[in-house]
């Protein structure tokens, strides 16, 4: 038994292997890992984002109860749904545990930010908390988690590209985890390691925006990041849908496959560009408040840079009263021992 542990410990995928009547059971993957760190940089990430934008950052760990499970449960849907919708019989109301299942398949990101977004629009408008300034920490938070996470598909050797045609250049796969397509390719056939040109492109985009974050600070109307967080994210996968072979799709008359992914990421696209512009006030989104003007978000942007110096002010004053008081404690404990002495 021990030795059926130690294989199973020395499993790719596997973390933590226990023993259970005697047999050993995959109890954490590396991916569980990953994933639990991205989670837990990205929202440490909005947190300070809100922090630096003079807002609570402990209502990030409030929101993420509210967003967490919504976006998990929908990740997983929309894999279903997709797999569902491109013919695959491998899912069934029969069998609705292996539904539920993400070990079974995987997840979506795609159906993880609409059911998250709309988890948070809920918690903002019950808790009267600035949505936007949480979407975009968030947002930016989930470049860096999404990104991270992308490291567990790599261990997993999944999410794969096609063939590099070189001799070098790209990753080995397996047999056992060959997509059909390439079961029949010799075994030193490289391939494309997607998952890891993802991982590249989410954390250039997170760099990208903030440090015009930064740069522009005083200028940035919330919401601008959320926009452009589609823009990036919308763009970046629908670049990457060219090396993804695994993706349903609908199949074209020329025989072509245009992925359910490559779609969303275009309306991820049309999205960001509409959310800019109406952030910037080039349009109108019914229904949603109208946001600050670039001279009510500098005007604001002061404020807040006053009140820290204010508050920074404070805290020297403060710093100074304790070290008079602790100088004045010295003095007249040294005196004590003086006068004890004579």
């Amino acid at each position: 038994m021990w030795q059926q542990l130690l294989d199973c410990m020395g499993h790719r995928r596997v973390a933590i292997c226990i023993p259970i009547g005697g047999q050993p059971v995959e109890l954490v993957y590396w991916y569980g890992i990953l994933a639990a760190v991205g989670i837990a940089v990205g929202a440490w990430y909005a947190s300070q984002h809100l922090k630096s934008e003079g807002d609570d950052p402990d209502i990030v760990w409030d929101a993420l109860l509210w967003v967490l499970i919504p976006a998990l449960v929908g990740a997983r849907l929309w894999y279903v749904a997709q797999a569902a919708i491109s013919g695959n019989t491998m899912f069934s109301l029969s069998r609705p545990l292996e539904i539920i299942n993400p070990r079974e398949g995987g997840m979506n990101i795609f159906g993880g930010a609409v059911f998250g977004l709309i988890a948070l629009i809920i918690y903002a408008r019950t808790r009267k908390v600035n949505g936007w300034l949480i979407a975009d920490g968030g947002l930016l938070g989930l470049l860096i988690g999404q990104g991270i996470g992308r490291f567990g598909n790599f261990i997993n050797i999944e999410l794969y590209g096609p063939p590099t045609n070189s001799n070098w250049f790209g990753m080995l796969v397996p047999a056992q985890y060959r997509m059909a397509q390439f079961a029949d390719l010799p075994a030193d056939t490289r391939f494309h390691p997607t998952m890891l040109y993802e991982a590249f492109w989410l954390f250039l985009s997170f760099g990208i925006l903030l440090y015009l974050y930064l740069r522009f600070r005083r200028r940035f109307i919330h919401g601008v990041l959320t926009g452009a967080y589609f823009v990036m994210a919308g763009f970046g996968r629908f670049v990457m849908e060219f090396w993804r072979p695994d993706q349903p799709g609908i199949v074209l008359q020329n025989g072509a496959t245009l992925s359910f992914s490559r779609l969303l990421s275009l309306v991820y696209l049309v999205i960001g560009i509409i959310i800019m512009l109406d952030r910037l006030g080039y349009l109108r989104i019914p229904f949603i408040a109208r946001p600050q003007t670039m001279k009510q978000r500098e005007r604001a942007y002061e404020e807040l840079l006053s009140e820290r110096r204010r508050q920074e002010r404070a805290r020297d004053r403060e710093r100074i009263r304790q070290q008079r008081r602790k100088e004045r404690i010295e003095r007249a404990n040294s005196q004590t021992g003086q006068n004890s002495d004579e």
